[in-house]
């Protein structure tokens, strides 16, 4: 079933972000993320012997798609700043690959159909991948804001010097660098972060030029 290799493609996604995220000192969600996972093999599976029950198809072979646990044998983690980027790019990754799981739901149900099968299972099936992939796709983009928090936090707070125009510029600039890797729902709450963390008169600042 080409469903079946498109939740290994996803799985395969959630896992080696996971990986990412323990190497990169974030292991507490590393777990939650690898438990999405984890729900994702056992919606597979439940599908999986619902197919076989109508005796019309070969057996579900899901050796090759369904993932294990990832924990417990983290690589040596990548810089922070590649960290950020390798999350960014593993959030539209697992974008995708959902996406295109839902896509081949949508060509199986037509095809039940048109025989006249049901496909009450498939459509649980689709609601139990909405959610926990959207679950693993949240985690991803919450790690990712703390990545890029913690950097340009602490690259403000390198900056030295009277509250001038000049200081100013280039705590603006840093900002507008930090906003142009966030989601534009995202940025409000980054701001209202590097207020809490002191920065309060450059947020005004930055804020008066946008």
């Amino acid at each position: 079933m080409e469903v079946v290799a498109a939740h290994g493609a996803l799985t395969t996604a959630v896992t080696q972000t996971a990986r990412r995220m323990a190497a990169g000192g974030y292991g507490q969600y590393a777990a939650h993320l690898d438990n999405h996972r984890a729900e994702l093999n056992v919606a597979i599976g439940e599908l999986a012997l619902w197919v076989e029950s109508f005796g019309i198809w070969a057996e579900v072979d899901l050796a090759h798609h369904m993932q294990p646990p990832v924990l417990g044998a983290a690589p040596d983690g990548p810089r922070h700043d590649a960290l950020d980027a390798a999350l960014l790019t593993a959030r539209e990754t697992l974008k995708a690959e959902r996406a295109n799981l839902l896509g081949k739901l949508a060509e199986a149900r037509t095809a039940l159909h048109a025989v006249g099968l049901p496909a009450d299972e498939l459509t649980a099936y689709r609601r139990l991948v909405r959610l926990w992939a959207g679950e693993a796709i949240d985690v991803v983009a919450a790690v990712h804001r703390l990545t890029l928090a913690d950097r340009y936090i602490r690259r403000l707070a390198h900056l030295t010097g009277r509250r001038d125009d000049a200081l100013h510029q280039k705590a603006a600039s840093l900002l507008d660098e930090w906003m142009h890797h966030l989601e534009e729902v995202d940025r409000e709450g980054e701001l209202a972060l590097a207020e809490s963390c002191g920065y309060g008169s450059l947020v005004d600042w930055y804020r008066a030029r946008m």
